[in-house]
């Protein structure tokens, strides 16, 4: 596990992906190494980071306006429902299935980050996004709205 990041293949060049990408890597390594007593928290802690960043990264596509926003949000809900059933696993004690899962979240989350994720940096280095931002962008008006109403303004003035 501690191999999925280790070229640096996964960097998206994006200071706030690149954060939230090392924490959830940092998490599923700990998930691969943990012990039967220590698994179950090391999935629950690997669920809520997962849970957080899906939310800012949907936020970030519904502010900006990103045209893969739809399918990329579903893998978001598809993955997150099927590591909270590993969550009831765990609690369960199936911690063969939890495993499991987490062999195969190493795969789906590479392939995610080099083709969705990477695909939304493009988009939100192009659109000079910065996550503080993120509320005001989604109130604020589209640039044509602004700018006809400026024009507006201007001839009534005249």
């Amino acid at each position: 596990m501690a191999d999925l990041d280790r070229s640096g293949a996964l960097s998206l060049d994006l200071p706030f992906m690149d954060r939230a990408r090392e924490e959830f890597i940092r998490l599923l390594t700990q998930v691969d190494e943990a012990d039967n007593a220590r698994l179950p928290s090391a999935w629950n802690e690997l669920v809520e980071c997962a849970a957080e960043n899906f939310a800012r990264e949907d936020v970030w596509m519904r502010a900006t306006g990103h045209a893969s926003r739809s399918d990329h949000a579903i893998q978001h809900r598809v993955v997150l429902g099927v590591m909270r059933e590993g969550a009831l696993q765990a609690g369960e004690g199936r911690l063969l299935q939890v495993r499991e899962m987490a062999r195969q979240l190493r795969d789906w989350y590479a392939k995610h980050v080099q083709t969705m994720d990477a695909a939304l940096a493009l988009h939100l280095r192009g659109a000079r996004f910065e996550p503080a931002n993120a509320g005001q962008r989604a109130k604020a008006p589209p640039p044509v709205w602004s700018a006809l109403r400026g024009a507006v303004e201007h001839v009534s003035s005249l």
